[in-house]
């Protein structure tokens, strides 16, 4: 008897973490978590990629979808430096300025997320060449920008 239960317990289980697996990766239309058509895209507009620019620098980018605060039920942005995704900056608009980045190379990276803040899968990303500017070291700083 214990056996059974212990099995139809881990049948439960399964079948609950798979349900909740299959949100990751979906698109969205931007009006929320609903399912898109797959063609969402974000792209970076400003700086180019390769640019040499003084810090602070402003980050400026077109989105195939609405934007909006997480708490509107719309996608978002999150923005990060270097490639270090777990340090990111949520922006609910079309810009952001990247404050604190030292001199000499880095990325900028952007990645278009639903309002729950899982992936919708568009990323985008540039190159840039700080050349004089903030002398602190690299990442986002400033707080929300952009909405």
């Amino acid at each position: 008897m214990r056996r059974t239960s212990t099995l139809a317990g881990l049948a439960l289980a399964a079948v609950t973490l798979a349900g909740c697996g299959t949100y990751v990766g979906q698109t969205s239309s931007g009006s929320g978590n609903a399912a898109g058509s797959g063609n969402e895209k974000v792209t970076i507009t400003s700086p180019r990629d390769g640019a040499s620019v003084t810090a602070p620098v402003t980050l400026r980018w077109t989105s195939s979808v609405p934007l909006g605060p997480p708490d509107t039920g719309r996608d978002h942005v999150h923005v990060y430096v270097d490639g270090q995704a777990n340090d990111y900056t949520v922006v609910g608009g079309t810009h952001f300025t990247v404050r604190n980045l030292s001199q000499g190379k880095h990325e900028l990276d952007i990645s278009l997320q639903h309002a729950d803040h899982s992936p919708v899968g568009p990323m985008a990303a540039i190159h840039v060449n700080v050349t004089r500017g903030s002398t602190g070291g690299s990442g986002s700083g400033g707080g929300i920008s952009g909405y």
